[in-house]
């Protein structure tokens, strides 16, 4: 009886010598070479690239748009806050006129002290 393995003959039983072992090895690893680059792999990177170039854009186009959104709301409150401060000085600038004190003085029934008043210390 014989046993074929590939396109030869071997006898049943004998072990196969350490060149055929080496020959049926080399003979069977593919050849590739090691600096093609394949058509797909290339087409595979040039999408991801793309991809994540676009996401990359992406975030960054909202990170702009949510801080140029937070600049305005601010320069809006800083306005506001401007706003109250002139009518806070004018408030007091108007509560503290000499006039206008003496007036609501006389109309609350008080009266000026025309000297220097000193109270003895018990």
């Amino acid at each position: 009886m014989a046993v074929f393995q590939g396109a030869r003959l071997r006898a049943v039983g004998l072990p196969a010598t350490d060149a055929e072992r080496h020959a049926r090895i080399l003979t069977q690893a593919p050849v590739r070479s090691a600096h093609r680059i394949r058509p797909a792999g290339l087409l595979m990177a040039a999408i991801l690239t793309a991809t994540m170039v676009g996401l990359v854009y992406l975030t960054q186009t909202l990170a702009s748009n949510a801080t140029s959104l937070e600049i305005r709301s601010l320069a809006g409150e800083s306005q506001d806050l401007r706003r109250q401060l002139l009518n806070q000085r004018s408030a007091i600038q108007l509560g503290a006129d000499p006039d206008r004190i003496a007036d609501k003085a006389k109309r609350l029934g008080l009266v000026s002290l025309d000297d220097e008043l000193v109270l003895p210390a018990p």
